[in-house]
């Protein structure tokens, strides 16, 4: 019979620390109660099991006193924290940091950068520039939802001209019995980003006909101001179009003329100004802030210094960094 055999770490590489400044280091593995650690130049051992991901203090952190990781502080200190224990929410908590006490110096210098990079992008009407050229099926509502599912997939096998990216469809379950208001408001300010998205070229808004969230609200028939050119921003429904069938039939002859439009469009070259970068979370576990994030963080810093933007999406993976 075999059995696994655990091998505890070295000492030198059981933990890893982030920042030379910091005051806890990550654990590597499983640490158990006892394992020798060498870590910011100190040798220590731990006082309780440490879980893989997990933070160990390295020295003293006085009740009270900041906690510091990846350099900065992640939170204060609850209790007397002695070297070797195990840092976790049982003696560590948050609270609002007095900004007001922050010196000029204290402050990351933004040095002032005309943006020199540049990259060929898909110039938009109102100044933005897009990285793709897509045409977009957005359905109106849950009820559309399925239809357009059905025209953008109808294109999947199709050879598309050079410049277009592909037909895609965006479907989602509201809109139907949608609460008038601040939810019915949310919604559409989101199709609308959609709609009006500096990657979209052309874009198909798709109802059943009777639902809340109502095409004429994209088309500017109910005075939202919101609508682009007719020639890249339709409207249909399944109601008028007589059933799922022949709106899929007739939805393609206008995205054929969509398609027509944006194998027009020509890539220019514009400032690496204009790149907006939007980050989100694929699935985090305790070691994302140790691999990608930062990885992440360093590309953002870098095209920050040619004036661009960077969106974080999930601002609560901030909280303790």
């Amino acid at each position: 019979m075999l059995y696994e055999i655990e091998v505890p770490p070295a000492a030198q590489n059981a933990v890893i620390l982030l920042h030379p400044e910091d005051n806890v280091a990550i654990a590597r593995v499983s640490l158990p109660a006892g394992q020798e650690l060498q870590a910011a130049g100190r040798d220590l051992v731990t006082r309780a099991a440490i879980p893989a991901g997990h933070k160990v203090a390295l020295r003293h952190i006085a009740g009270g006193t900041p906690v510091y990781r990846y350099g900065n502080v992640i939170g204060f200190a609850t209790t007397e924290i002695e070297p070797g224990e195990h840092v976790h929410t049982h003696n560590l908590s948050f609270r609002e940091l007095d900004l007001s006490q922050l010196q000029a110096e204290d402050l990351p210098p933004r040095p002032e950068r005309v943006s020199r990079s540049s990259f060929l992008g898909y110039q938009r009407a109102d100044g933005r520039v897009g990285t793709r050229n897509y045409i977009a099926i957005v359905a109106a509502s849950n009820c559309a939802a399925h239809t357009a599912d059905l025209i953008a997939s109808s294109f999947a096998e199709e050879n598309l001209p050079p410049g277009v990216d592909g037909v895609v469809a965006f479907p989602h379950g509201e809109g139907c019995a949608q609460s008038t208001g601040r939810d019915l408001q949310q919604l559409q300010r989101t199709l609308e980003g959609v709609l009006d998205h500096p990657n979209v070229s052309a874009a198909l808004i798709l109802g059943l006909g009777c639902e809340v969230n109502q095409v004429a609200h994209y088309l500017g028939q109910d005075g939202s101001g919101f609508p682009r050119e007719d020639s890249v921003l339709q409207g249909m429904t399944l109601q008028e179009s007589g059933g799922t069938l022949s709106t899929v039939e007739q939805a393609r002859q206008r995205i054929g003329r969509f398609i027509e439009h944006a194998a027009k469009e020509q890539r220019v070259k514009v400032p690496a100004s204009k790149i907006v970068l939007g980050l989100n979370c694929g699935g985090s576990d305790s070691f994302s802030g140790i691999t990608a994030n930062p990885a992440l963080g360093y590309c953002c810093d870098l095209i920050a210094e040619e004036r661009c933007t960077v969106v974080l999406a999930e601002t609560t993976k901030i909280i303790g960094a």
